[in-house]
């Protein structure tokens, strides 16, 4: 639950730190605009994309706050707190991941790859076991009585036609002697 907010915390706060070091303002509000040079702080494709990843950082951290909050409550079923564990667990390595990325470091052989591979395979896990609840099922006890009322009648193989055994009987009878 911490770790969540500290990682969010420690990129937040080391974008701040190399801001505050290089003494560099903040244009437009972003305030990765102090490392780009002018062509890119001008270049209004850019800065669509970089307001996007801050809003995105936005919406991330409100989004965790939330869940950490329904955590918190501990009123979720069984199934509702497996999928919001994932969420966290998921969104905890990928936060994790990129700031091991931003701060330059090889990420491919870092315990953090791990822990991606091990969520993305519970994700699965649990993708697969709603699905096999979701299945049709057989409903047995209807399955049993026609499976009963059909084995009341009996039937005979007449000259390649399949009779009842009462009709095979009685055309015995009717048959000229």
């Amino acid at each position: 639950m911490l770790l969540i907010e500290s990682v969010i915390f420690m990129f937040r706060t080391t974008v701040a730190l190399n801001m505050a070091e290089e003494n560099q303002a903040v244009d437009n509000g972003l305030p990765c605009n102090a490392y780009l040079d002018t062509r890119l702080q001008e270049d209004e494709s850019m800065q669509r994309i970089l307001k996007t990843f801050y809003s995105s950082i936005e919406l991330l951290e409100a989004d965790t706050e939330k869940a950490l909050a329904l955590q918190a409550e501990r009123r979720l079923n069984t199934n509702e707190q497996i999928k919001l564990d994932n969420y966290l667990v998921y969104s905890n390595s990928t936060l994790f991941f990129i700031y091991l990325k931003l701060q330059g470091e090889d990420v491919s052989n870092h315990a953090v790859m791990h822990d991606l591979r091990r969520t993305r395979d519970l994700l699965a896990r649990y993708r697969e076991i709603n699905e096999a609840l979701a299945a049709p099922r057989l409903d047995m006890p209807a399955a049993k009585r026609f499976i009963a009322a059909g084995t009341h009648t009996r039937f005979v193989d007449m000259n390649g036609v399949m009779v009842t055994v009462k009709q095979y009987n009685k055309s015995k009878e009717e048959a000229p002697k």
